[in-house]
């Protein structure tokens, strides 16, 4: 079994200035803690995998060359691999996870 904390995941990115650190990797996944503040920039990007981001906390808006939903504490989201997409007009602290299916760089 493995076990990691959300809140002190994105505290440490805090602390260390980062967005984004793999927290729990397997063949078959990778699970992702993703923080951002207000002005941060996330740049238009595609992945060769499945997505699947869980909004913690904080606001802000996922585009894809197809639409644009605003995310909420609580949202879940797949996007099928290779869409491009992003996301935008953070509001507060926005903790998202992301498990990509298979992990990232074991298909």
């Amino acid at each position: 079994m493995n076990q990691i904390n959300i809140a002190e995941s994105a505290e440490q990115l805090d602390e260390d200035d980062e967005i984004e650190i793999e927290a729990m990797r397997k063949d078959s996944f990778s699970f992702h803690v993703m923080r951002f503040e207000p002005g941060d920039e996330d740049s238009m990007h595609a992945h060769s995998v499945d997505e699947i981001y869980h909004v913690d906390t904080g606001k802000a808006t996922l585009v894809t060359e197809e639409e644009s939903i605003e995310v909420e504490p609580g949202d879940v989201i797949h996007l099928e691999p290779e869409t491009d997409h992003q996301f935008i007009d953070f509001e507060g602290e926005f903790v998202v996870t992301v498990t990509y299916a298979p992990g990232e760089g074991s298909e």
